[in-house]
């Protein structure tokens, strides 16, 4: 629990308008460029700000509440946004040449066509068994190794 001087500390920290700016600037470096470069700028700015004596510490513990939430900077996010897009793009051009492919095979009913496709769908999918399998043997020998 906090105590009456910890509370003190946090009504005048946020009666601060310095430390109110201040820490507007410290979270949007932290959504924009990530926690480090956020760490960097207040280590820089916040001794010559002069704010309160466990300023410092105060925005530690912001930055690990951000790293503990999971967080990540507003450019990773919107990196990621962008490649799930591309790749729903992609996934549904390669479902409909795929459903096109079959309906053009199955029209045909050729049986040794069909078979053919069968055939080369099992491989496929084997294959990507034994890369998931050796994916994880691999990622299991890491982790084994780190320890």
């Amino acid at each position: 629990m906090m105590d009456k001087e910890c509370s003190t500390q946090m009504q005048d920290l946020f009666s601060n308008p310095l430390f109110k700016t201040g820490f507007f600037d410290f979270f949007l470096k932290m959504q924009q460029e990530g926690i480090e470069a956020a760490r960097r700028y207040w280590t820089a700015n916040a001794g010559v700000a002069g704010l309160y004596p466990n300023a410092l510490e105060a925005y530690e513990r912001m930055a690990d509440f951000y790293v503990i939430f999971g967080f990540v900077p507003r450019l990773k996010y919107d990196q990621a946004l962008s490649e799930n897009k591309s790749l729903k793009v992609e996934n549904k051009f390669l479902r409909d040449t795929i459903r096109e492919l079959q309906e053009n095979l199955f029209k045909e009913g050729n049986a040794a066509a069909q078979e053919i496709w069968h055939k080369s769908i099992d491989k496929q999918l084997e294959v990507n068994k034994e890369i998931a399998k050796n994916f994880f043997e691999i990622f299991r020998m890491l982790k084994v190794g780190t320890e």
